[in-house]
């Protein structure tokens, strides 16, 4: 596009206002908007030369022509950052919803769970997502059984101690934490 001929349509007019004052730009910041507008205003109504412009700002010609091109004064989307996501935020809150409810669901691999659900990604992605929420799939750890021996054990002590009443009241209950009493470890 040739800036020489360029002159700006109905899009691109806003009304004329004071040129901000207070501009002190450093080399690689963002120009803010109120400046970018300013520059515009300033060459488009005031025709103040290109060149006036950048001594003005302590600006380059080019920084000052990419200005003058754009065709409005701000981004028009300024919270889009990167690609769109595969998966919304509602479609992650459905699928943890979709694990929660059983047992048979919620031991669903990544890849099971795409097939299931018919989502349009793949199975790393969710797992990020996933991941994002806090959401981690593990293998659950096999606990052993109880011995014959345990169990005899458990049921003689619960028989020995089932009448306590008193007694009860005197026993300090902890989430297995080892104490030391008179030189010898109780767990």
């Amino acid at each position: 596009m040739n800036l020489a001929s360029f002159q700006p349509t109905e899009n691109t007019k806003m009304p004329p206002t004071t040129p901000p004052l207070d501009f002190d730009h450093q080399k690689g910041d963002e120009i803010p908007t109120k400046h970018k507008e300013a520059i515009r205003q300033l060459h488009w109504f005031a025709k103040v030369p290109i060149g006036q412009l950048g001594s003005r700002y302590k600006l380059g010609n080019s920084s000052i022509r990419r200005v003058l091109g754009y065709d409005a004064p701000e981004r028009a989307r300024p919270t889009r950052k990167g690609r769109p996501q595969k998966l919304s935020d509602a479609q992650v809150d459905e699928i943890i919803e979709y694990c929660s409810n059983s047992w048979e669901q919620r031991i669903l691999d990544y890849d099971a769970l795409v097939l299931e659900l018919k989502l349009d990604c793949i199975a790393s992605t969710l797992q990020k997502r996933l991941h994002q929420r806090g959401y981690f799939r593990c293998v659950a750890c096999q606990k052993p059984y109880l011995t014959a021996a345990q169990v005899i054990g458990r049921l003689l002590w619960a028989i020995a101690h089932i009448f306590w009443t008193k007694e009860w009241l005197k026993v300090l209950w902890s989430d297995e934490v080892t104490f030391l009493v008179g030189g010898r470890t109780v767990k």
